[in-house]
């Protein structure tokens, strides 16, 4: 299985990778938790989670920054 990796660039391959190796991780990982009331697991997949989550905000914060000059042109 491979691990999810925390950190990495905001670029579109990135968040996509990020996305495919989230599912696979949380379909593997968080079902055997949850199945097996291992606490200690959940724990350190939310924990995951909220990485992803956090690094999905800052790539839409970086994409809304790159593009805002794209739209502020169009509406003139």
């Amino acid at each position: 299985m491979p691990d999810y990796k925390i950190g990495g660039p905001l670029k579109q391959f990135t968040a996509i990778e990020k996305t495919r190796q989230m599912a696979v991780f949380l379909e593997d990982r968080m079902v055997k938790a949850i199945e097996g009331n291992d606490a200690v697991e959940v724990h350190y997949l939310l924990a995951t989670l909220d990485d992803y989550h956090d690094y999905l905000w800052r790539y839409y914060r970086h994409l809304e920054k790159e593009q805002a000059p794209i739209r502020q042109g169009a509406s003139e």
